[in-house]
């Protein structure tokens, strides 16, 4: 587990009863399906192939989005040399692993997590791919470093997959908690919004440690907290409202979002979210950079030529 302790997990951590191993190195969320489990051991003894792309997306965690989320059919790459696997419910692929791109064990082996986020890079979409990427560097138990994802891409040049793992690549942030922080993240971006810290710390006048917000501004003190579903609970409610009363206090201006003010109410309409941060900026004397409107440009006229009585 040497890229485990790179990451910064303990060993402590990887042998935590909410992880599961579904290859020897691997541990995953308990999550996954026993079902997957068992077919992807039977199916990788079988073949000898590894479990890549989507299928190792799921067993190391990551997020994936439903529309592709199929753990019915499972993803299997063979090395070269080795015919690409034809069986039902099977999706074979035949690429060149280098031995680091593989985690390998007695049950079973898969794909690395760096491996795994540069094969969905011909699957997902640019977003999805950049939540991808923001997963392998959560705040909490991380699967990689930047470091370590740049050393990578370094080596990936011409292959396919490439250019959209380097888009990604530039609007990817370490220490993140959820998905939906990467999603509310880029939303405001692409509406002219300037890019908020991520889990910044906050401190009130005595340096006392108040929250660290999902998203915030330091200079105009705006803080940005997206509410998921388990904040529904009385217990969360209560946290959250001592939460804000806390940050408010301190002279900051918090701004919290659901699922509902990220969709549009119609085509063409501006999101809700991207409206109330956008405000709570103005509010606090942050103001838009001008950019000049784009202006009919006039042909420049061609140089007449010199006339045949010059210099006479």
């Amino acid at each position: 587990m040497a890229e485990a302790r790179t990451a910064g997990l303990s060993r402590r951590r990887t042998r935590a009863q909410d992880l599961v191993t579904p290859c020897y190195g691997v541990r995953a969320t308990a999550a996954i399906p026993d079902s997957l489990l068992k077919r992807v051991h039977a199916l990788t003894a079988v073949t000898g192939a590894v479990v890549s792309h989507l299928s190792a997306a799921a067993l190391w965690g990551f997020p994936l989005p439903r529309a592709v989320e199929n753990l019915a059919v499972i993803h299997l790459t063979s090395r070269p040399g080795r015919r690409a696997v034809r069986h039902k419910n099977v999706v074979g692929h035949q690429r060149t692993l280098e031995p680091e791109e593989i985690v390998s064990g007695a049950r079973a082996s898969c794909t690395s997590p760096l491996r795994t986020w540069f094969d969905l890079a011909g699957i997902l979409s640019l977003d999805e791919l950049i939540i991808a990427g923001d997963f392998l560097l959560r705040r909490r138990n991380p699967l990689t470093t930047l470091d370590r994802l740049d050393a990578f891409l370094a080596g990936k040049q011409g292959r396919p997959g490439y250019r959209r793992a380097m888009r990604a690549r530039s609007l990817i942030r370490a220490s993140t908690d959820s998905p939906k922080e990467t999603e509310l993240r880029l939303l405001l971006i692409r509406h002219g919004l300037p890019e908020p810290g991520i889990n910044v710390p906050m401190f009130d006048e005595s340096g006392g440690w108040i929250q660290d917000p999902d998203l915030s501004y330091e200079q105009e003190k705006v803080a940005i907290q997206f509410d998921g579903g388990h904040h529904a609970t009385p217990a969360q409610r209560r946290s959250d409202i001592f939460r804000d009363e806390n940050a408010r206090d301190a002279g900051w201006r918090v701004v919290v979002l659901t699922q509902w003010h990220l969709t549009p109410f119609a085509p063409g309409m501006e999101p809700a979210a991207v409206t109330r941060v956008r405000a709570a900026l103005t509010e606090r004397g942050w103001t838009p950079a001008s950019v000049p409107k784009p202006g009919r440009r006039r042909r420049a006229r061609p140089t007449p030529p010199p006339s045949a009585t010059n210099g006479r």
